[in-house]
Parts: structure tokens; C-alpha cells; sequence
């Protein structure tokens, strides 16, 4: 394949609590499969070379046969347990790459299963040109920053405001250095303190590559709510009536 060796790191160790279910969220059945089976399907259909996939704890080597050898997802070459914290898994998943000879890292979150083909391309090509990309959609809504005591202390222009997606992209080698330095400050100061909620702002604050912002989607909107897996099962049947 013509261009830098790729890989993704696919989150699906999340709990996701706001779902209101006890089942984990990239579980959760949409049109007959699960969430997570959309997700690597479209990964899968890109030019993504491998695929790690962060599961729940204890369920790292069933969900790898469960998707690799049962459901065909050939690309899928390993399976690590994710950890306390989103930057805990996106670290284990980017160590079980070490040796792969990774030169750009997708990291997606599988709750995020409708990402289209257009916009892979569009990362992968953001990703080898500057290093580290990030999908991002305009804040419609004007923001609010507030304070300790409630009231508002600014209001940030909302034309530079973006709200951020996944897959995020970054040189593999980039990335790596980024979450060890972060990994470092974390447990030398205040680890709550230094949550990052996403790979952008760990490469903003402990990186060396400026993060590109790249045209998002609004198909591709996180599953966080019931309300979000109503709107999905719609939105694959007004794709199937277009089909």
C-alpha cells in the first residue's frame, strides 16, 4: 500500500453509564449488530492497514475471536484490556503497536460507529501532512465560561469554538512521546488534575505537533444517550431507503 503504514486503536472499553442500559453502549444492537461491529466495519473498509481493539476488562482475547475469526474482521490483529481512565486504554492500545513498524495511529472511539470513508481519507491525509488532526464540527450554541461561584466569567468567540470527534490521527512515534510525557506528569502531580478527555489535548499540552483542525461530521455524533440510538436506527434506515 502506497503511503505511511496505518493502524487504529478502536476504544470499546467504556461503560457508558448515561446509556441508561446494563449493557456497554459499543454492545447495544443496531440493525442486528452491535456498535462496535459498525465501528470496525468501517474502519475495516478504509485503508487502514491493523486494527487494536480496547475491550472491557477480561474480555480482551473473546472479543478478538469473537470479531476476528467469527465476524471476519481480518484486520483486527490484537485485542488489550483497557484501563481506569480514557487515557489509560488509548495508552494500552497504542503499546500493543510497538513493533508493528505504525507510522500514523487512528484512534477512534467505537461509540462513534458511522464514521464515513470521506472522512478517514480526509484524516489519514491531514494526519501524514501535519502530524496530528483532529475532526471537529462548529458550536452552534454560544458558550458560557463560568467560575467557582456560578456566574459567567467569559464568553469565548464562537467562531473559534469547535466541538471534537474521533478518529483523531497523529505520527505514531509523535503520539507515543506525547502520552509517555503525559504518563510522567501524571503520576508526578495531581492525576485528576491532568485528565485529558481527549488524544488532541495530550498532544496540545505534552506534544510537539500543532493539532489540525478537519472538517467533521454530523453523522458521525458520539452514542451517549437512548435518545442518540433512536436517531441512529433511523438514520440506517433512511440509508438503507436510499441504497
Amino acid at each position: 500500500m502506497a503511503g505511511k503504514k496505518t493502524a487504529a486503536v478502536l476504544l470499546a472499553g467504556g461503560h457508558g453509564s448515561r446509556m441508561r442500559s446494563k449493557t456497554p453502549k459499543q454492545f447495544l444492537l443496531l440493525a442486528g449488530h452491535t456498535v462496535l461491529w459498525h465501528a470496525l466495519k468501517a474502519l475495516s473498509e478504509s485503508e487502514i492497514d491493523e486494527i487494536v481493539l480496547v475491550t472491557p476488562r477480561g474480555e480482551a482475547e473473546t472479543l478478538l475471536r469473537e470479531y476476528r475469526e467469527d465476524q471476519g474482521f481480518h484486520k483486527l490483529i490484537a485485542a488489550t484490556e483497557g484501563g481506569a481512565e480514557r487515557c489509560d486504554s488509548v495508552f494500552a492500545g497504542l503499546t500493543a503497536l510497538r513493533k508493528r513498524g505504525t507510522e500514523l495511529v487512528f484512534i477512534h472511539d467505537a461509540a462513534r460507529p458511522f464514521v464515513s470513508q470521506e472522512l478517514l481519507t480526509r484524516m489519514r491525509d491531514a494526519g501524514e501532512r501535519y502530524g496530528a488532526a483532529v475532526p471537529v464540527l462548529p458550536v452552534k450554541d454560544t458558550i458560557k465560561l463560568g467560575n467557582a461561584e456560578g456566574f459567567v466569567a467569559d464568553t469565548p468567540p464562537r467562531a473559534l469554538l469547535f466541538a471534537a470527534q474521533t478518529p483523531q490521527v497523529f505520527s505514531y512515534a509523535e503520539i507515543c512521546a506525547a502520552y509517555e510525557a503525559y504518563d510522567r506528569a501524571r503520576k508526578a502531580e495531581d492525576a485528576r488534575a491532568l485528565l485529558a478527555t481527549d488524544d488532541a489535548q495530550v498532544m496540545e499540552r505534552f506534544g510537539a505537533c500543532p493539532v489540525k483542525l478537519v472538517g467533521g461530521e454530523e453523522q458521525n455524533q458520539k452514542l451517549t444517550t437512548p435518545e442518540d440510538m433512536a436517531r441512529a436506527e433511523l438514520w440506517l434506515k433512511s440509508r438503507e431507503l436510499r441504497h
